[in-house]
């Protein structure tokens, strides 16, 4: 038999025949010059060979001079065409609120209206309160979230601290809970350690040292402490709200630390002082009335459950009801007396002047009258809210105010009376907050037969295709 070799078999061995004689000039080429070489020195004397290194080394220099002038000229080429562009502003724009209605989507697991199994409106409210009062087991959880974003973030932030705080039981799913979470995280840290440590943060991003202030260093601080706690320790992004007066990102707490093997969203935030001054006044307010801290409760799930302490709507932010309920008991309830608040060192202090007056009442029957104080009695964007007065006053303008500008809504900070908490209302959200209220006092005035499970039945935005009616009632002013 006579094998044949396959018709590609020429081909190759030519193939192979080219690429090894390609070898072999190449390595004769460079052995000739390595040749050459080793002849030149051979024959050259010491002086000779130095000053031939010399001249090597002067040649190196004065090819890197030159590619460095080419690349300053480029430089200033580029920087006289970034001079004629406008400045970025120094000032902060304000926040404003989204202007795009809400609209319903479908739900794979729609949020039910809560059930109660007692009867009569006053024992639904102590029912309910039983269930959303922050128990023990919420203080560990937030307790021991706190410590163990500390252990993260303290790779990065030495010396940072991390405290937890519970509004509310965080082991029952409410409506908006990821939208307004009961478990505020926040770090406390040195600013000038901030500086120091995210200094090579800032200057990749870009921003000169000048131009660092103490909110875009809050910011960096942010972002830096959620890439952190996403990469290594389990949690999960949801949303940010950087644009808000307290910049803040919203995280899903690790599956594994929460009983239902869920995580138990979290808003995160670096050197905020509203969360420890809302538990000061929580507890200063329940030493004196225990119905107080009841109330503040109340407001603030009806408040998360109707959808009017979204700040990012343009809503009242949730401490803000904290600071209506509390006035609402100054003002008309006389239950408490006037209240300040100061920081000393870590720690916020509540003050009193003076005391309040005893009044009968269930929590229940104080819910009702405070929709009926800011639903028929007062008008907010004429008074003032001022725990540190605790009486009704009129909003006095100067000579130099412009009422076309100024907010809505003023409610002062105990902590700080140059604060606003109602700065960021806007008309849409006001509009929502007075029909809520209308709303709530209608089905309150059946009194004890009103059922709270109605009052607290979680609110849902209108039908797509109702939008533009909706704008349109808005827009009448009705």
């Amino acid at each position: 038999n006579i094998s044949h070799s396959p018709p590609c078999q020429p081909a190759n061995r030519t193939q192979g025949t080219n690429a090894s004689m390609s070898i072999l000039e190449s390595l004769e080429g460079r052995g000739v010059l390595l040749l050459a070489s080793l002849a030149v020195t051979c024959f050259l004397e010491l002086p000779q060979l130095l000053l031939l290194a010399l001249c090597c080394m002067l040649y190196i220099l004065c090819r890197n001079g030159w590619m460095r002038l080419q690349l300053s000229r480029s430089a200033e080429e580029s920087g006289s065409l970034l001079s004629k562009i406008p400045p970025r502003p120094s000032s902060r724009p304000p926040f404003r609120p989204s202007s795009q209605l809400p609209f319903r989507q479908e739900s794979k697991v729609p949020v039910q209206p809560p059930t109660f199994q007692s009867t009569g409106f006053s024992a639904q409210v102590s029912e309910l309160l039983e269930l959303i009062t922050p128990s023990e087991a919420s203080e560990r959880v937030a307790k021991e979230l706190a410590a163990y974003t500390q252990s993260i973030i303290q790779e990065m932030l030495s010396g940072a601290s991390v405290e937890g705080f519970a509004n509310a039981d965080v082991l029952r799913g409410t409506a908006f809970g990821v939208a307004v979470p009961e478990i505020d995280l926040v770090v406390s840290a040195d600013p000038d350690c901030l500086e120091q440590q995210l200094q090579g943060r800032l200057s990749k991003g870009g921003i000169p040292k000048a131009r660092m202030d103490a909110r875009k260093m809050q910011k960096s601080a942010i972002r830096a402490c959620t890439d952190l706690l996403v990469a290594a320790g389990g949690f999960k992004f949801r949303r940010s709200a950087f644009r808000c007066e307290e910049p803040k990102v919203t995280l899903m707490g690790p599956s594994t630390m929460s009983v239902s093997g869920q995580g138990i969203p979290v808003d995160f935030s670096v050197n905020c002082a509203t969360p420890g001054c809302h538990a000061a006044l929580v507890t200063a307010c329940g030493e004196i009335d225990p119905r107080s801290r009841g109330l503040i409760l109340l407001v603030r799930r009806w408040s998360k459950d109707r959808g009017v302490c979204h700040v990012a709507r343009g809503h009242l932010p949730p401490y803000g009801w904290t600071l209506l309920a509390i006035f609402f008991l100054q003002a008309k309830e006389k239950l408490l007396p006037p209240i300040s608040g100061m920081k000393i060192g870590n720690d916020y202090v509540v003050q009193t002047n003076g005391t309040g007056h005893s009044a009968e009442g269930t929590v229940g029957s104080l819910f009702s009258r405070f929709i009926g104080f800011y639903r028929n009695e007062i008008d907010l964007q004429k008074e003032v809210v001022s725990l540190r007065l605790g009486t009704r006053e009129t909003i006095s303008l100067g000579p130099f105010d412009d009422e076309a500008v100024r907010p809505l809504v003023h409610i002062e900070d105990p902590f700080d009376a140059e604060r606003n908490f109602g700065a960021g209302l806007s008309s849409e959200g006001l509009q929502r907050l007075r029909e809520e209220l209308l709303r709530a006092d209608k089905m309150l005035l059946a009194g004890e037969e009103a059922l709270l499970s109605e009052v607290l039945e979680p609110w849902a935005p209108p039908d797509k295709h109702l939008i533009p009616e909706a704008e349109s009632i808005n827009q009448q002013g009705i």
